[in-house]
């Protein structure tokens, strides 16, 4: 097999390798059903190697970490369900049992003292390993099961490791920095002028009235009760000490009393009001409530808009505090968008129909031009450049160098933003470098490194590929 890749190095294409050891002890979920006469917490066997529950949860836990933090630590269960985590972290898992089982084949084992280095690199010290095992709610042998699972990976990976060719390196080198001498000129929007006639607006509203709608609309039977958050020192203090503990900051330490005062303030009333809130619900669901009828759209003030999207679905909201007050609302019904009259459509036509007219004179310009303009040598740059186009914003600098690296035209003009511009860049390529000598020397330990991650990732892609089609595989989990 190591013969195998060795001879197909030169087909690997270019993606990053991570390979993570991780330490995590968090709570199971629910993952499926399964199939009889199967270990209790096994959902998948690789030829000889088991797939437990535990590799499973682990891997889960990885994964939803990882997109938690592109979700901006917001996250939750239900869109993880939706996003399919659950099957990428069982693929996940399977996938580390194929490379367990053929460090296994290679005769790869890990030690008690590999596995005791590990723990002491990691942890420091053997007390600060069993409180973290005691924080977590570990056994010290699963947790060491598991990461002897994690080091047989790492012993393989660094066994099949590549060290990239000059010739590799330099060819991603010219991926990154390969090199263009430019004449550009800018022509802006802002810049040019066209002319609008009543009649030519009223004629474009005439045939593009339908995308010029009124808001959607809700009609809602609202309760509104205000929280009264007057109270006694007495009972705020009284009020705190039995809830003390959920007054805590990020250290998970108890907050003063008058640190948080004014939330107990709203606390108390809310706990006050809340049966009261209760009632009115069920009587407004129903329909045995004093209500006011209120006409909001999606931009109000009333309902914040995630109760909104729960109120067309559900019909009804049961109480929730929004700016101080107990909101009950139930939908008594939707008004759809409507074509708006010429005269409250007028503004939006206009600017629309200015728009359109602009960007089809920008057009017509950069055409007319960009064979023949003559426009400023910014020299030789590379995609990263974007601070020598002092005449562009960097976003659209950036913007412009991306497409000009992926453009097959040596003399034309690209919009930015594409769809709808604020500006047109003329370009003449007048010389090229396949590589930018001077940034390749200045980044080259960065571009080996890189080269190195991306050709080891496709060796682990290949080998994983050819060994899913060559072990047996069963999953147990429905």
């Amino acid at each position: 097999m190591i013969e195998w890749m060795q001879t197909h190095r030169k087909w690997l294409v270019i993606t990053i390798w991570i390979a993570t050891i991780a330490f995590i002890g968090a709570g199971f979920v629910g993952w499926g059903q399964f199939q009889f006469s199967q270990k209790a917490n096994v959902v998948a066997k690789v030829k000889d190697t088991e797939v437990t529950i535990q590799d499973w949860q682990e891997a889960y836990n990885q994964i939803f970490d990882s997109f938690n933090k592109q979700f901006g630590g917001n996250l939750d269960k239900a869109t993880a369900e939706k996003l399919g985590l659950k099957k990428l972290a069982l693929q996940r898992a399977i996938q580390d049992a194929i490379l367990r089982q053929y460090a296994k084949d290679l005769g790869l084992y890990v030690t008690d003292e590999e596995v005791a280095n590990k723990i002491l690199e990691v942890f420091g010290s053997d007390k600060k390993y069993k409180m973290y095992l005691r924080n977590a709610g570990l056994k010290p042998a699963e947790f060491e099961k598991s990461l002897r699972k994690k080091l047989l990976i790492e012993k393989l990976i660094a066994l099949l490791h590549l060290k990239p060719t000059n010739t590799e390196i330099i060819s991603v080198g010219s991926a990154l920095y390969n090199a263009d001498n430019l004449d550009i000129k800018v022509l802006k929007k802002e810049d040019l002028e066209v002319n609008l006639t009543e009649d030519e607006i009223k004629s474009f509203w005439q045939k593009h009235k339908n995308e010029f709608l009124s808001k959607e609309k809700y009609k809602i039977a609202l309760i509104n009760i205000p929280l009264d958050i007057n109270a006694s020192e007495e009972e705020l203090k009284k009020y705190y000490q039995a809830n003390k503990n959920i007054y805590k900051n990020y250290n998970g330490e108890i907050l003063e009393f008058n640190e948080v005062k004014d939330r107990v303030k709203k606390d108390l009333a809310k706990e006050k009001l809340f049966k009261k809130a209760i009632l009115s619900y069920k009587k407004l669901k129903a329909n045995k409530a004093t209500y006011k009828i209120v006409t909001i759209d999606n931009s109000n003030n009333i309902i914040p808009s995630e109760k909104l999207q729960k109120l067309k679905k559900e019909g009804i909201l049961k109480p929730f505090v929004y700016n101080d007050n107990y909101i009950i609302a139930k939908l008594l019904e939707e008004m759809p968008p409507t074509p708006l009259k010429y005269e409250k459509a007028k503004p939006f036509v206009i600017e629309k129909l200015l728009s359109e007219k602009l960007n089809k004179k920008l057009i017509e310009l950069s055409k007319k031009e960009y064979k023949t303009f003559k426009g400023k040598n910014i020299g030789f740059v590379t995609k990263y450049d974007a601070f020598k186009l002092k005449e562009l914003k960097p976003s659209y600098a950036i913007e412009f160098l991306q497409k000009l690296f992926t453009s097959f035209n040596p003399n034309y003009f690209i919009l930015i933003p594409e769809n709808n511009p604020d500006v047109s860049i003329l370009y003449r390529i007048k010389k090229q470098k396949l590589l930018d000598e001077k940034e390749f020397k200045k980044n080259k330990q960065n571009i080996v490194k890189l080269t190195e991650g991306l050709i080891n990732t496709e060796l682990i892609n290949d080998l994983l590929n050819t060994l899913s089609q060559t072990y047996k595989i069963d999953v147990y989990i429905k």
